[in-house]
């Protein structure tokens, strides 16, 4: 009897671990959502000063790095690199509305508003959401979908 009751117990600690998506404690959790809405914001200071060498840090260099919007699927970092080399230099970019959801040690889900001030005075705003990894120590997208909201959507 006693050797069930310790397998009840220890079954129920297996089930409240296996419910934590960061596989550890809070700590490490809020440490990881903290990386990477700081690898997201150092992609937007690095697209507002013209890096894109910088601005590519956040995605993995991969072929199948993948970026989705409602105009099709770009694949391939390279490629990405080459979509944003025309645009780079025309808008300044902020975040807001950042929400990582960490899945486990090495993956997480990223939400959040874009804001692009354009040079020429315009202005596009849209929502994407990234599937971000943690390879080689640094938090890359290796997924992103992004979607325009209406231009005349409040800033």
């Amino acid at each position: 009897m006693k050797t069930v009751a310790l397998v009840v117990v220890l079954m129920s600690f297996v089930g409240c671990a296996a419910q934590r998506p960061c596989c550890g404690a809070a700590g490490g959790e809020q440490q990881a959502q903290a990386q990477v809405k700081a690898m997201l914001n150092q992609a937007a200071a690095d697209w507002t000063a013209n890096d894109l060498d910088g601005f590519m840090k956040s995605y993995h260099n991969s072929p199948d790095t993948r970026f989705a919007t409602p105009k099709g699927v770009t694949l391939g970092y390279q490629t990405i690199k080459d979509r944003y080399a025309n645009s780079i230099a025309k808008s300044d970019l902020t975040f807001s509305d950042l929400d990582v959801m960490v899945l486990a040690p090495d993956a997480a889900v990223a939400f959040g508003r874009f804001h692009n001030h354009g040079k020429d005075g315009s202005y596009e705003t849209g929502l994407f959401t990234l599937v971000v990894r943690k390879i080689d120590g640094a938090w890359v997208a290796v997924h992103d979908h992004s979607s325009d909201l209406p231009s005349d959507t409040p800033r």
